[in-house]
């Protein structure tokens, strides 16, 4: 039995959870705000609520930290923290809140929306320690079809149930699918690969790109190897039509295709978990992931946002298989040096000079649109894609409005830079595309 099915009594819409203990945190090693009791409500899959109602110690403390957070309203650390606790002395944590306040005789009554809800556990000692997330999948989604059909176990393994082994950068990552429910769970065991902490957001991020979804975990069971485990209800934003056609898998001729569905799953979560930057591991969405969830929320917009937003997305996916500043292989840099020495000879202005020579300097650079001529070379992307760019690119980012209104022009324009986006992530994470690559919008 996973720790997540007692605690998702907190993830049930519309619950209401009484507790006769709650308090307001303020910074670390400051005095509390209040202390009091109250409930807090699940509202929307998306959208926690609280009650507080208590009485000050000191007023005159609290009015000063509101008026310190209004201050400095961009520094996350002046927000306030919720703790709750229920009868038997269990606590949880309601996460960051900027509440508003009623004063009262006695008793204030504080209320406010939180980011998640926090608790903790015991499991079973493993050696490694596990993650465990479960995401909500719309029933009537075609994604809940798709996974019902994927997530099963191969005829010869007993006994028979919805779940899938998927082997990831030499680590096993399970999927099982409640249909009854539509609660997709995903885990994995820790690992040097998929260590802690990090894995919890890594493991959506592949969802979000292949349904065009802001997919984001319901509920997640981080277990450290001594047992003890971390328990959480997070925001779970609801799914739209409106951007399915964005998915990188097209339920269309290979929407069906099990074995390239969990490839491509594979090849996705191993870019992510794999990627560094000067920090280190990615905390937050991979470039890829982020571009992606873009075009998604674009996509509940008017089409010139569509526009702008797939050509500014295409244009950052190619640099992350070109970066700024890559050298030409053909360019001439003898050439190129001679010329710059030519231009820093001449006695004329100094800004045209300095224009001069970076221009010249930009002609041994790998631009955006070399890039892209390279890959149509490679048959990694389509010459017609590549058009369909250009024409976004020179027109909608200088001001020229998209028509509102669907022509066969227009959707043929927009159709195009949807695939050119799905192939430039293919080819970012090495899988290469399939028949039936290709969606129209819905609402188009």
């Amino acid at each position: 039995m996973s720790l997540l099915d007692d605690f998702s009594r907190f993830s049930a819409i519309s619950s209401v959870h009484v507790f006769p203990k709650m308090r307001l945190m303020a910074r670390d090693h400051e005095p509390d705000l209040v202390a009091g009791s109250g409930e807090l409500r699940v509202v929307t899959s998306n959208r926690f609520e609280f009650t507080l109602i208590g009485e000050p110690e000191n007023p005159a403390y609290v009015f000063e930290q509101m008026r310190r957070q209004k201050a400095d309203r961009y520094d996350g650390l002046s927000r306030f923290r919720l703790v709750l606790e229920d009868d038997d002395g269990t606590e949880y944590a309601g996460g960051w809140t900027v509440p508003s306040f009623r004063t009262g005789d006695g008793a204030w009554t504080f209320e406010g929306e939180t980011e998640s809800f926090m608790g903790g556990g015991r499991s079973e000692l493993t050696p490694t320690g596990s993650t465990e997330v479960r995401f909500l999948i719309p029933t009537r989604h075609h994604a809940a079809q798709m996974l019902a059909h994927f997530v099963t176990t191969p005829r010869d393994r007993l006994p028979p149930e919805p779940r899938f082994d998927l082997e990831v950068m030499g680590q096993t990552v399970t999927f099982r699918f409640d249909r009854a429910m539509s609660m997709l769970t995903i885990s994995t065991p820790a690992s040097e690969s998929l260590p802690l902490t990090y894995t919890e957001n890594w493991l959506g991020e592949p969802l979000r790109i292949l349904f065009g979804q802001l997919v984001f975990p319901r509920m997640v069971a981080r277990v450290q190897s001594d047992g003890h485990a971390m328990l959480a209800v997070r925001p779970s934003p609801p799914w739209t039509r409106d951007s399915d056609w964005t998915a990188l898998w097209i339920d269309g001729t290979a929407g069906w295709d099990k074995a390239g569905f969990w490839t491509l799953y594979a090849a996705l979560l191993t870019h992510v978990a794999s990627a560094r930057t000067g920090d280190g591991r990615n905390f937050e969405a991979n470039p890829v992931t982020h571009f992606h969830e873009e075009v998604i929320q674009a996509a509940r917009g008017s089409r010139w946002v569509w526009a702008m937003t797939l050509a500014s997305s295409i244009e950052g996916l190619v640099s992350m298989l070109y970066s700024r500043g890559t050298r030409r292989e053909d360019a001439d840099l003898d050439a190129n040096t001679q010329l710059i020495c030519h231009i820093r000879a001449w006695s004329g202005d100094h800004a045209l000079k300095e224009a001069a020579i970076r221009a010249v300097q930009r002609t041994a650079e790998v631009t955006t649109a070399i890039a892209m001529r390279a890959l149509v070379a490679d048959a990694a992307i389509t010459r017609d894609q590549v058009k369909a760019w250009q024409k976004v690119r020179h027109a909608v980012m200088h001001g020229n409005l998209v028509s509102p209104y669907s022509s066969q022009e227009d959707d043929e324009t927009l159709i195009a830079l949807a695939d050119l986006m799905r192939a430039l992530i293919r080819r970012i994470v090495g899988v290469g595309p399939v028949a039936g690559d290709a969606a129209r919008p819905a609402n188009v």
